[in-house]
């Protein structure tokens, strides 16, 4: 649903879009601009671990769940991330609080720098990272299905553009 600023001013919608299909739907909604966020998880230039990059571009739409289970420095925050081994080892036990969560504060993976990250810190992967980087958090929404590629940011949003461009002309025309 498009968000609406100040003074009956349209603003950006997000959420699940990825392509100039959503791109054109928000649009046609009455939305200014689109906000887009798992789709350049896989931009070439982002700083994506390429576990993370792997796992966004195979998601299909139900594997991004929304969850409170990657909370460690953002307490009982909602988010959506995809399944990886934390999340269903979490849900298998049956979604237990802190500090009964299975792993609970099991340094999983290590920054360039030696930094250890625990499985459930609101951290994700990035470059440079070793260990269980799978365990980490892998935050996107359900537009994870609809990655497929790795490409420059820059062709990412001229795609994204003329898809839109091309099917708002067609929905114009009689």
């Amino acid at each position: 649903m498009p968000a609406t600023g100040h003074r009956g001013t349209r603003g950006a919608a997000a959420g699940g879009i990825a392509d100039g299909r959503g791109l054109a739907a928000v649009l046609a909604l009455g939305a200014q601009a689109g906000w887009l966020g798992t789709r350049f998880l896989t931009a070439s230039e982002a700083a994506t671990h390429e576990v993370y990059r792997q796992a966004v571009i195979q998601a299909a739409p139900q594997d991004a769940v929304h969850t409170r289970c990657f909370d460690g420095g953002w307490p009982n925050a909602p988010h959506r991330a995809l399944r990886n081994s934390t999340l269903r080892a979490w849900e298998a036990a049956g979604r237990p609080d802190v500090p009964n969560r299975p792993g609970e504060g099991a340094v999983v993976a290590r920054s360039a720098d030696g930094r250890g990250w625990s499985r459930y810190d609101d951290m994700v992967p990035v470059p440079g990272m070793s260990g269980e980087v799978e365990a980490l958090a892998l935050y996107a929404d359900q537009s994870a299905g609809l990655v497929h590629d790795v490409a420059p940011a820059g062709r990412i949003v001229t795609d994204i553009a003329a898809e839109a461009a091309a099917l708002t002309r067609r929905t114009r025309t009689p």
